[in-house]
């Protein structure tokens, strides 16, 4: 029980450091980079996954390895032959070479911007990386009892990895959001996912207009009507927070067909609370919050103009 708590309270303190460093550059430039982080973790477990299985580096794994990271792949070479050398398996450091060297490349303006902390960690809980993690796993496990005739090209494993159904943890909430993903084809999840995130932003800005003005202002009624004409705030006053709270019931019922299911609500929750938008569009909202008390707003921001400086907000030391 200590031992669980205290990998808790890690976990914690980690998460904490992470969405402070995700402050420090705008949201969009972090999602680009946790994108491009997570494929480097896909191709890197490949490594991995190859390594051990064939107690080295294959010619075309060595290939794919110098096209990608061509300065890395010597020290792997030594590193690998080293474990062996040991009786260790050899894709642990194969991995970590190949991890080390994207960081201090290719994410080398995250490492110095403060922020490489916040990219592992929200690559960490992306479904990409999640599954991949799995597709490892699995693959581990499978390929110690039984190697493989033959290795998987890169295609196949990302083939591999995008076919995951299964993650490690079969009763954790991202496997109940994996199973409704699984019901939806991936073009109408992804439409779907982005309206939510979407009506988040909106919700928050809503929410920060009625906080700062204090009543239902000409710029908000317009956008309430362009946007969800059948919405009226008189029928739920306009004490912010239950305001918002209750647009966002309305819209979801009127408005997201799919998204009436219990469950599929429950995953595009879980889903938005992962995304780097989320918090970034409610650190901006509380930052409008303190100025605005400062300095009132004699013209009040439409939304498409508070979420364009929302999308660029950053709190840069």
């Amino acid at each position: 029980m200590k031992q669980t708590a205290q990998v808790a309270r890690i976990r914690s303190a980690m998460e904490r450091r992470a969405k402070k460093q995700a402050k420090r550059i705008p949201w969009p430039s972090l999602a680009k980079a946790v994108d491009e982080y997570t494929k480097w973790q896909v191709f890197a477990l490949w490594v991995r996954a190859t390594a051990d299985a064939s107690h080295s580096i294959p010619a075309e794994i060595q290939a794919e390895i110098e096209r990608r990271a061509p300065a890395a792949c010597r020290t792997l070479q030594a590193k690998v032959k080293s474990a062996i050398s040991h009786g260790a398996r050899p894709g642990t450091d194969a991995w970590e070479g190949v991890i080390c060297w994207a960081e201090m490349n290719v994410f080398l303006p995250a490492k110095l911007g403060g922020w490489l902390d916040a990219l592992r960690y929200f690559s960490s809980i992306s479904l990409h990386s999640m599954k991949a993690w799995s597709c490892w796993e699995q693959v581990e496990a499978d390929w110690r009892l039984s190697p493989p005739q033959q290795l998987p090209t890169l295609l196949e494993w990302k083939r591999m990895v995008a076919a995951v159904t299964q993650l490690s943890n079969a009763e954790s909430p991202a496997q109940h959001a994996l199973d409704v993903i699984r019901d939806f084809r991936k073009s109408d999840w992804d439409t779907l996912l982005t309206n939510f995130i979407h009506l988040n932003a909106f919700c928050q800005w809503v929410e920060l207009m009625l906080d700062a003005q204090k009543t239902v202002s000409r710029v908000l009624s317009r956008e309430l009507l362009k946007r969800h004409p059948g919405f009226s705030l008189v029928r739920c006053g306009i004490a912010p927070k239950e305001a918002a709270r209750c647009l966002q019931t309305w819209v979801l019922k009127h408005e997201f067909r799919a998204a009436k299911a219990s469950r599929v609500l429950a995953a595009l929750r879980f889903w938005l609370r992962r995304h780097p938008e989320y918090a970034a569009v409610r650190s901006y909202a509380a930052f409008c919050r303190t100025t605005w008390l400062d300095t009132p707003q004699k013209q009040p921001p439409t939304f498409d103009e508070w979420k364009k400086a929302a999308d660029s907000y950053s709190e840069a030391d």
